[in-house]
């Protein structure tokens, strides 16, 4: 210890010896008696009662990953400590990176071959697939979704009941599936025509906030007993059939039509009044279509529920959160300052000093003071902000600068100085966790300008970040704003990634956890900033934008409604957004195409609520592309899949410790409600409106690389043997990367995959490409970083990029519908050329694709 010590000190300045100090203070880390970080407890401050189902995991919900596969202990096989080596280095790595935790594996294997979490049969061992068929839902289930497709009608399929009862019947393992794929039938499995089981979050008619009170209430006093109760859960369930799942009348109404779907007179649905565009969001319902963004911000705020109650919104979100119109450059690394600060960590790590440090931020401590009416809710007073007030007042009482992160997506748990000018920061983990520490948003103000603060923060979980590869963090300044330069600014010196010597105890291997350092400069004295990970995008903004939009669009040429799908475990409305062009005798609702769109399914990855926030505002808009794709296509969007992790500063999971991009296949109704009723919508679109997607894509953003690229699902790279002896044409899942690559100049071709994996099987992506045959159904990854290609090569991406993102996305789905046309450009089996424009004639220019581009990014593992 003491010999590699004195090498770390006297180790040559010369670059080639960077890699071998990094291992060598690796070492001396493992070697350290590990210190343990400053908080009482691992585990999040933030706590939340779930409910208490008596099987939660039955064999009936086991979905194809297991149980663990869907927690917050999911891994990644094959990751290496040598990631912590890359620190040093210059070239990036692409190394197994999911958003998971890493985990050896041979652990992961061990984990699998436990009886309880038994769900790949012997043969998959040989890659042939037998798996389990996920969970069926019944008529009454499936149907009453009608409710939000209204505008194909109030009357379902005349065949629906008969081909879902068709559905549930075990398959036969000698025949192929839709979807080129052999489910096997579980005798758990429940039956289609068994008794509605209760749903106490589904709202087929959504109730208002005071309506609902007893459905809310019997949720929160949820216990063991549901399971066993069944009787009584049923005729609940009954009791309330002519207010939730009015479904009978409607199936003794069903009459012969086109496409066997019997609709309403036109006249009857042509159009929506502006009042009811917005229907069943009860929290921006009563808003005043004079008020200003400001105002209602402040609102919305006011009622959104939080685990942690909330004493302020952030100055950022209520302004509207916009970032800077120019172009910024990537951080150069100084290769030397990230090695003085990997000895300075070495040396702290040896030397006790830690009563030299000062606490001057405690959430848990605040949260202990509050009085306990106020720990469980914020509506019972009025939220508000008074940054500006505070502009310029020095707080003589303090020497040190003062933290807040009690507002909607804040994160930070404690902050202490090490040095007049230096703070180590610990962040929160997932609420009801003990990990996924990422995502960072505070506010700091009292600071002096022209001095440089420096600020570590210490327990974070990942192997490598793009925070060594040119990314700086945001920061936002109120003085800034006042003086009319609004706008999140990458900001950030000496900015380094390296493991310190904190132990991860959460980890299933010893391991230290790693810092995240920078130094920042500030304009003003006293004035109020806030530093973040990325550009927040809040729930209550989504809401917002909701009712702003619903107060401008035009029902003449736009039919746009939004509505709430679900509440989400702690009863915060899911909404769901509708977009396409009214209807006419010429172009009737019911013979277009759906896509189906959602995002923000890991809180963290604020960039996918940005790029969606894009693609919302092109389809509103009057640009040809707009309508082309109003006029084809009937756009079901679900813009936020888990608010709750938004809405409390999580990174990965939401309330329940679980990564809800792994419930897909078979997600719980009582712990996933959101993914529950958006399948349900989707199940609705398939078997009800015999309409699969022609379009599904999940927005999600990606920590270790550059740039925007797409996953797909092809058979001919799928783990699965079955898969891969059915031929597919890669033209269903080439097109839609092509044409981005086209437009969009932020997409690399180069980096998408098609491959299916065995641990994706319970992803969005995946999931609807099995089970319902969507060819085209992809996950888009947006970085948080910035571009090494193409026009923006060298800068970091920011919000006018990322809305970009989900224009371009509009623009290559608008060429799409013209498929018969330009389907032949396409070389099978290659990213062949395509010509093609809006109005589906040939553009002066041709995307030309070089065969170095054709990659398959097989190394990439961040398939979210």
């Amino acid at each position: 210890m003491n010999l590699l010590h004195k090498f770390s000190i006297h180790c040559p300045e010369d670059k080639s010896y960077d890699s071998l100090l990094a291992r060598v203070c690796y070492i001396i880390n493992i070697c350290l008696d590990r210190k343990q970080l400053p908080v009482q407890t691992i585990s999040s401050p933030a706590t939340f009662t779930l409910p208490t189902l008596k099987e939660v995991y039955s064999c009936s919900e086991m979905a194809i990953t297991g149980k663990h596969a869907a927690s917050s202990h999911e891994a990644s096989p094959g990751s290496d400590e040598d990631s912590y080596e890359d620190f040093m280095q210059d070239k990036n790595v692409n190394s197994d990176d999911d958003d998971d935790e890493e985990v050896e594996e041979e652990e992961e294997k061990a984990e699998e071959s436990n009886d309880d979490d038994y769900f790949y049969e012997e043969k998959s061992k040989n890659k042939t697939c037998n798996l389990g068929l996920p969970i069926q839902r019944g008529v009454e289930d499936i149907t009453g979704y009608s409710h939000y497709f209204q505008e194909f009608g109030n009357l379902i399929d005349e065949n629906s009941k008969n081909m879902l009862q068709k559905s549930c019947v075990p398959m036969d393992n000698s025949l192929q599936s839709y979807g080129s794929f052999q489910f096997k039938q579980k005798n758990c499995h429940e039956k289609i025509n068994s008794d509605v089981t209760c749903n106490q979050f589904f709202l087929y008619k959504t109730p208002s906030l005071t309506d609902d009170a007893h459905e809310r209430k019997s949720m929160k006093n949820y216990d063991s007993s549901f399971i066993d109760n069944s009787v009584s859960c049923n005729k609940r369930s009954k009791e309330n059939q002519n207010t939730m799942n009015p479904i009978s009348s409607v199936l003794s109404t069903l009459g012969p039509h086109k496409n066997g779907v019997a609709m309403e007179p036109i006249s009857k649905r042509n159009s929506i009044p502006n009042h009811v565009m917005v229907k069943g969001l009860d929290v921006i319902a009563d808003i005043s279509k004079d008020s200003d963004f400001h105002s209602v911000y402040v609102k919305i705020a006011t009622r959104v529920n939080s685990v942690i109650p909330f004493v302020k919104m952030a100055y950022p979100d209520m302004m509207g959160g916009n970032s800077s119109n120019t172009l910024e450059p990537l951080n150069v690394k100084d290769r030397r300052v990230c090695r003085a600060k990997l000895l300075a960590c070495v040396e702290r790590g040896i030397a006790e000093f830690e009563g030299a440090n000062k606490e001057v931020y405690d959430l848990d401590a605040l949260i202990t003071e509050l009085p306990a009416q106020k720990q469980s809710s914020n509506t019972d007073r009025l939220l508000f902000n008074s940054d500006e007030v505070h502009l310029g007042q020095k707080v003589t009482t303090k020497t040190h600068l003062c933290f807040e992160s009690r507002f909607e997506s804040g994160n930070l748990r404690k902050a202490f100085q090490i040095s007049s000018k230096e703070y180590d920061l610990i962040l929160m983990p997932d609420v009801n966790s003990t990990r996924h520490h990422q995502w960072f948003y505070f506010e700091v103000s009292n600071m002096e300008a022209n001095v440089p603060y420096v600020f570590n923060i210490v327990n974070c979980e990942k192997q490598n970040s793009q925070f060594n590869y040119g990314m700086k963090p945001i920061m936002y300044s109120v003085r800034e704003a006042i003086l009319g330069r609004p706008g999140w600014v990458r900001v950030g010196t000496d900015i380094c990634y390296y493991r310190n010597c904190y132990q991860n105890p959460s980890s299933r291997k010893p391991r230290s956890y790693l810092t995240t350092t920078f130094k920042i400069t500030f304009p003003h004295s006293y004035d109020v900033c806030y530093i973040a990970y990325h550009y927040p995008y809040t729930y209550s903004q989504l809401l917002a934008h909701i009712w702003k939009w619903s107060q401008t669009v035009d029902p003449a040429s736009i039919y746009f409604r939004a509505e709430s799908v679900c509440l989400s475990l702690n009863k915060n409305e899911t909404p769901l957004i509708t977009i396409t062009a009214p209807e006419s005798d010429t172009n009737p609702i019911v013979m277009r195409e759906i896509i189906f769109l959602t995002a923000r399914v890991h809180p963290g990855e604020s960039n996918s609520s940005w790029v969606m926030h894009g693609t919302l505002e092109k389809l509103l808009s009057s640009s040809s592309a707009a309508v082309s794709l109003r006029s084809k296509f009937v756009f079901k969007i679900v813009p936020m899949l888990n608010m709750e992790g938004v809405i409390n500063g999580c990174h990965r999971c939401g309330l329940t410790d679980e990564d809800l991009n792994r419930r897909w296949s078979n997600p719980n109704q009582h712990l996933h409600p959101v993914i529950y009723h958006t399948k349900g919508l989707l199940e609705y679109c398939v078997y009800v409106l015999k309409k699969p997607p022609y379009v599904f894509c999940d927005y999600h953003g990606h920590s270790r690389h550059k740039n925007v690229f797409l996953y797909g699902c092809s058979n001919s790279d799928s783990w699965c043997e079955t898969d891969r002896s059915v031929p597919d044409n890669p033209a269903d899942y080439l097109l839609l990367p092509q044409l981005m690559q086209h437009f969009s100049p932020a997409f690399a071709l180069q980096l998408c995959s098609f491959s299916i994996e065995r641990g994706r099987e319970s992803t969005a992506r995946v999931t609807l490409w099995r089970e319902f045959g969507i060819k085209r159904s992809y996950t888009m990854e947006s970085s948080y970083c910035g571009f090494d290609q193409g026009l923006y090569e060298g800068h970091h991406v920011d919000i006018i990029r990322l809305k970009e993102i989900g224009e371009h996305f509009c623009d290559a789905l608008a060429c799409l519908h013209n498929e018969p046309y330009w389907r032949t450009d396409v070389i099978p089996f290659s990213a062949g050329s395509l010509r093609l424009d809006l109005q589906g004639g040939l553009p002066q220019s041709v995307l030309e694709v070089s065969e170095s581009e054709r990659s398959d990014c097989s190394e990439c593992e961040e398939h979210c």
